[in-house]
């Protein structure tokens, strides 16, 4: 057997089954652990903001532009699962100023260590044909599927992490952006500040402006008052409508996906036919909201585990009289503390869901 076909079959029979067995392992981890996990994070994130706060203090540092976090592969070869934890100023890359911790992001790369190990054995098999170091790239192709967890981690988190007093005494520049990806490579944006609130007609103006080339996406859309916007198969992902006011909104087919509407007034409003998965409804005000034929699928394709790790978020929200007929795949939605009086929820979705005994009662229940 030849070096190609020997790898080819490598990969096709012990490389991604075994990715895919280390993948769902470690997904029933991150839903099982995800408080600890999240109160983990969040106490880094204090300890990064308290180590700005001293640097600026001292002179230091300029008001923070930027906060990255990054993996890098070769920590990675090392087994060292370590993330530098950046705080730069606006200049970014050109802001030479020191700032950065690390975050212990062990609990989503353990698992490739045990991959790493067995298919060290496994290589062995192929007589010669697989070495060390074909095994070490293959790993190192797996990185940004793992990476996908620590991501889908620190979006659940940051919304809760940017309200402590140890962020808040930072000074910030006029944009602060939270970013995470390889390092000094692509990389996303996680969580978007700005210190004044975009003006609403420039918002809804670039609303209106975007298309399939030019989305409108990854920006903070907080505190604004956009009642009755309608918009029509537009792609919205990532973007932030937390504690805006947003009543008798009309979003027909969009694409949504990891979108935030914290604390939102969205009385009134409409879902009808967007993707939804990873979007967080949290203490959101969603009173006869129609989510009619709404999607929550995930991505689950060679390895791929996001969008969809961090399910559909409604704690505390308040959903009396909202209507989920004809959604799909919403088997991984969240309602602790949710009010849902009259809720119309498809029965299919029962076993699913973790509900009170005053929800199962309150709901709605439709074949």
């Amino acid at each position: 057997m030849d070096k190609k076909t020997a790898l080819h079959h490598f990969k096709e029979h012990h490389f991604r089954p075994l990715l895919e067995t280390e993948l769902d392992r470690l997904e029933a981890q991150f839903h099982h652990n995800q408080a600890g996990l999240i109160s983990d994070f969040k106490q880094s994130f204090k300890d990064l903001c308290i180590h700005i706060q001293s640097m600026q203090q001292q002179g230091l540092k300029e008001p923070i532009g930027y906060i990255h976090y990054s993996f890098l592969r070769t920590q990675i070869l090392e087994q060292s699962y370590l993330y530098m934890v950046e705080a730069y100023s606006a200049d970014w890359y050109e802001d030479h100023s020191d700032c950065k911790l690390t975050y212990d992001a062990s609990w989503a790369y353990a698992r490739m260590s045990v991959m790493s190990e067995t298919l060290e054995q496994r290589r062995k098999i192929y007589m010669g044909a697989i070495n060390s170091a074909d095994v070490e790239r293959l790993i190192l192709e797996s990185a940004p599927f793992f990476h996908s967890f620590v991501d889908s981690l620190i979006r659940l988190a940051i919304a809760e992490s940017v309200q402590t007093p140890a962020y808040q005494a930072i000074h910030k520049a006029k944009r602060l952006l939270i970013r995470t990806g390889e390092y000094r490579d692509i990389s996303e944006n996680l969580y978007v500040w700005d210190q004044e609130p975009l003006p609403a007609d420039e918002v809804i103006e670039k609303l209106m402006q975007s298309n399939e080339e030019e989305p409108y996406v990854y920006e903070n859309l907080k505190l604004l008052s956009l009642p009755h916007l309608q918009q029509f198969q537009q792609d919205l992902r990532y973007n932030d409508f937390s504690y805006s006011d947003l009543r008798g909104i009309q979003f027909d087919s969009c694409i949504l996906m990891g979108t935030r509407w914290q604390q939102a007034n969205i009385e009134g409003g409409s879902f009808k036919g967007c993707l939804l998965v990873d979007a967080d409804f949290r203490y959101s005000h969603l009173k006869g909201v129609n989510f009619g034929e709404a999607s929550g699928r995930g991505d689950r394709k060679d390895g791929r585990r996001t969008p969809g790790l961090c399910g559909l978020r409604f704690e505390h929200a308040n959903l009396d009289g909202a209507d989920f007929t004809n959604v799909h795949s919403f088997e991984h939605a969240y309602f602790e503390g949710a009010s849902m009086h009259g809720t119309r929820v498809p029965r299919i979705y029962q076993q699913h869901w973790k509900l009170s005994d005053e929800q199962q009662q309150s709901i709605a229940w439709t074949e």
